[in-house]
């Protein structure tokens, strides 16, 4: 499943959306509405959004970073397995 994840620079909400899916090694793309004009136009256009973050993974939508929703998406999708590199780090 893709999981895109609309952000902003200085968003504190943002950040926390992004260290909740880091946390759970849950792979998204990131995508910046400052830094891509497309990004922001798919989310005010396509996704009827202006809150942000905005999260997009298949079907759902989560406008802003709610922990109780995020948790339940969370449960849904499955791990990504991470193996120590080479030098032992995670």
């Amino acid at each position: 499943m893709e999981i895109y994840l609309y952000t902003e620079p200085g968003c504190g909400a943002c950040i926390e959306a992004k260290s909740f899916l880091n946390s759970r090694g849950i792979s998204f793309e990131e995508r910046d509405v400052r830094a891509n004009p497309e990004h922001l136009r798919i989310l005010t256009d396509e996704l009827d959004s202006c809150t942000l973050p905005t999260l997009v993974a298949g079907d759902e939508i989560i406008c802003g970073f709610d922990v109780e929703m995020y948790q339940r998406l969370s449960s849904a999708i499955p791990l990504k397995i991470r193996f120590p590199s080479d030098d032992g780090e995670l």
